[in-house]
């Protein structure tokens, strides 16, 4: 089947991988280059703790670690193991989080409770639940990873190439608008992010786009630090240089749309920044040697149950690969699979689950 994909972040990349490794004709188009959207603001996380747990979450995520770590002993990816905490501020939380640790527990992810006391540990936290395994990727290299190996079973990538509308005819797909120029395909993936809405064709798409500023501060120490999730939907994750601070907003509202084509960059010294720098203070760090490194605004695509939507819409072979809701990288592995799967007429629970039609 001649299949064209929207998108060369790395859920669209996972699918040109997958599609073309089971002989599909596969090209796919990126406005910009590869990892350059969405993936290129990503904190990159994988993250083994689904808050809370389900036993759906880990199938995808134990699927998804095969998929990667065969990436890493391949020597084509690196990994950066730091762990991961969700910070407790009230006894009712940890009660909370001392079940959704059981529960992880029991679908074999190593997950304890802990007192907290350790180094960059909030002095306001009653105690936290830590996963050692979670870490980070580079995530455009995820992305050209998919992409060299996408190319190397067949696939076309044309970059810089920007895909204007769906052409439709009987309610099915049959082709794509390049600005101007056209092109027949027989199926279409839209795998866009925060641009798929646009390219929703007769899908009316329940998703939503938030945005979730960033601040990067130089230290004058080295940080090492697990990626630390707080009460407040704030998030912190050590880099070279020193530590980031974001928002993880994931939440789906109907009235809140971000429009993924403004750049909203934290202002220096403004009200995210302050936020950013007052959570910093309460892990001890000392105000006078955090610099301003960097800010920008990364966007995610949320749906109502935070789940995935992936699978064929409304329209005949128009294919969804959307709504990652801040888990892109955790998710890619599975969800160019399960694209895979649908496009080849095959069914799975996977594909049940993150169905397009569930919210019908």
């Amino acid at each position: 089947m001649n299949v064209g994909i929207i998108g060369g972040g790395v859920i669209g990349t996972s699918c040109a991988y997958h599609l073309s490794d089971r002989g599909h004709e596969v090209t796919l188009f990126e406005r910009d280059e590869i990892g350059s959207g969405t993936t290129a603001a990503s904190m990159a996380v994988f993250v083994w703790q689904a808050v809370p747990p389900t036993e759906f979450e880990h199938r995808l995520r134990r699927r998804a670690w095969e998929e990667y770590a065969a990436f890493i002993d391949d020597g084509d990816l690196d990994y950066t193991r730091t762990g991961l905490r969700h910070v407790a501020w009230s006894e009712s939380t940890l009660e909370t989080y001392r079940e959704y640790a059981d529960d992880l527990d029991a679908a074999g992810v190593d997950a304890t409770v802990r007192s907290g006391d350790g180094p960059y540990d909030d002095d306001r936290a009653v105690g936290e639940l830590y996963t050692p395994e979670d870490g980070y990727f580079d995530p455009v290299a995820v992305a050209e990873l998919y992409a060299r190996k996408a190319r190397a079973a067949g696939a076309t990538i044309r970059t810089g190439t920007t895909v204007t509308d769906l052409d439709t005819e009987s309610g099915r797909v049959t082709g794509l608008e390049l600005d101007g120029d056209e092109i027949a395909v027989d199926a279409v993936v839209n795998a866009a992010g925060p641009w798929a809405p646009e390219l929703g064709g007769k899908d009316d798409l329940p998703l939503r786009r938030t945005a979730g500023p960033i601040v990067g501060f130089e230290t004058d120490e080295d940080v090492e630090i697990p990626f630390s999730l707080f009460e407040n939907d704030l998030y912190v994750r050590d880099y070279s240089n020193g530590v980031y601070v974001g928002h993880y907003n994931t939440d789906y509202r109907d009235d809140e749309d971000a429009n993924p084509d403004t750049t909203a960059t934290p202002d220096d010294g403004g009200a995210f920044e302050q936020r950013a720098r007052n959570l910093l203070g309460h892990l001890g760090f000392d105000a006078d040697d955090l610099r301003r490194d960097t800010a920008w605004t990364g966007y995610r695509t949320v749906t109502p149950d935070g789940l995935p939507i992936v699978g064929e819409g409304t329209t005949e072979n128009y294919y969804l690969a959307v709504g990652m809701s801040g888990l892109g990288i955790t998710r890619a592995p599975v969800v160019g699979q399960s694209v895979a799967d649908a496009v080849g007429g095959e069914s799975s629970s996977m594909l049940r689950e993150m169905s397009p039609v569930r919210f019908d």
